[in-house]
């Protein structure tokens, strides 16, 4: 039998918003799940994975999510600390001795997941060569300098950070980061739709990558080419599902259990999407709120617009990640037991990625049940 999209009584002003921006064309295709209390009320998907029209997006078409995947590595991460083979607040190089390097021995696991450890990237032909060569990022990363001290200020760690932490995963776990996320989280909580890198077997039904911003298209090209789409980047190449990203951050807003098993214990849950940094982002200027690997929400980024991208419902005890452009977006809110999983194919710049994130978080929002927008 077919699966056909779903919404339940009083979401219809969030479908609404779904189809308006498929057919204003702020994407070609696009997939939307949301849950309330661990109960589905949106699960919808519609439009095209390619440009040319020939490939339908079904509810199992993956999307590549790009910096959304920085959240399955963080909590990767906060994994290995509650089996107790790492601390977060350690030095890098307690666990990987050759990182400490050119001055970077102070840099805490911590300091990598809220984007303190002045050891930023912007990507050049020579980095995007060395992820096709297993080990040689993470090398390249001990190889760095820090441009200032350790938490002195936070700014964007596009894929630097997430080489470390997958470097520290692999010694800790002795699992590579894809391996050992799809072990620890994706196979266990039947996140079938979901490839730390993308299958072959996988490319012709999974949706395409576009851009609608000069300034993304090279990313759009490179990561559409096979060879990029199948490798996994802890920060930034899962291809994945809403339905599956929700059942993530399903798993997350419910403590850290789903199905009667534990993945996560509530207190490490509880300390990876608290408060960690409120302020500037040192490249941007732009506010920014971070947990250990987490945004969170409840404030607007821009400092001239009011523009919530989690809705204005959103709190800073509402957490999750987005992706390049826009094309990705999964966050829970453990007050109302909301999880809020979306996924297009087309980047935007950045206020417009945020302003159509706060079209569908702001219907959500005012369709909750009185009564349940705080649990």
């Amino acid at each position: 039998m077919t699966q056909e999209p779903f919404e339940a009584e009083g979401f219809g002003r969030v479908a609404e918003v779904f189809r308006s921006q498929l057919s204003r064309g702020l994407h070609f295709g696009a997939q939307l799940y949301v849950s309330l209390r661990g109960e589905p009320v949106l699960d919808l998907w519609g439009g095209l994975c390619d440009r040319a029209g020939r490939i339908p997006v079904r509810r199992d078409t993956p999307f590549m999510v790009f910096s959304a995947t920085k959240a399955f590595t963080s909590a990767s991460i906060h994994l290995l600390a509650d089996q107790g083979k790492i601390d977060i607040d350690a030095p890098v190089a307690d666990y990987w001795p050759g990182f400490a390097s050119r001055g970077k021995g102070k840099i805490t696991i911590r300091h990598l997941l809220l984007h303190q450890a002045g050891i930023p990237d912007k990507t050049g032909l020579g980095d995007l060569a060395s992820w096709l060569v297993p080990g040689l990022p993470a090398r390249r990363v001990a190889a760095m300098a820090p441009l200032h001290a350790p938490g002195e200020k936070t700014v964007y760690h596009k894929a630097s950070a997430g080489f470390a932490l997958g470097e520290i995963i692999r010694r800790a776990s002795r699992l590579g980061a894809g391996d050992f996320l799809r072990g620890s989280f994706l196979e266990p909580l039947g996140m079938g739709g979901s490839f730390a890198g993308l299958p072959f077997g996988a490319m012709g039904r999974a949706s395409r990558i576009y851009s609608g911003d000069p300034r993304q298209v090279s990313v759009a090209r490179v990561f559409s080419l096979p060879p990029y789409r199948r490798m996994y980047l802890p920060a930034a190449s899962l291809n994945t599902t809403a339905r599956d990203l929700a059942v993530f951050y399903e798993m997350l807003c419910s403590g850290g259990i789903r199905g009667g098993r534990r993945y996560l214990s509530k207190e490490v849950v509880a300390g990876m999407t608290a408060l960690r940094y409120d302020g500037p982002d040192g490249d941007s200027g732009n506010r920014i709120r971070w947990a250990s690997g987490f945004g969170l929400g409840g404030y607007s980024p821009f400092p001239d617009k009011d523009i919530r991208h989690m809705g204005r419902g959103a709190s800073e005890r509402t957490f999750g990640h987005s992706g390049q452009g826009g094309c990705a977006f999964g966050w829970a809110d453990p007050p109302s037991g909301l999880v809020f999983a979306f996924l297009c194919n087309r980047f935007l710049p950045l206020e417009a990625a945020h302003l159509r994130f706060q079209e569908l978080a702001d219907a959500l929002w005012s369709c909750l049940p009185t009564g349940k927008k705080e649990v």
